[in-house]
């Protein structure tokens, strides 16, 4: 008798528990992994440039007070 034959008071078929089984894996495996498709998530940038602002919006300049105020604030600060 083959191990896939269906035997009284043995329950399931074990080729059809395995199968069962082998689909659920797939779809938790498969839901993981689209969990990383979330929409907040697309269209951010995952490759960067060093020392590049690759942003979108760019600050205005900051007028020569702004700069002198913060010179002297580093310098306080002993940078």
């Amino acid at each position: 008798m083959s191990p896939h034959h269906h035997i009284e008071g043995t329950g399931a078929r074990p080729a059809r528990r395995h199968g069962t089984l082998f689909a659920l894996g797939l779809l938790v495996l498969a839901g993981s992994l689209l969990q990383g498709c979330r929409e907040e998530e697309q269209g951010r940038t995952l490759l960067f440039d060093k020392g590049h602002y690759i942003g979108k919006k760019v600050d205005d300049k900051l007028s020569p007070s702004a700069v002198e105020a913060l010179a002297k604030r580093a310098e306080k600060q002993g940078v």
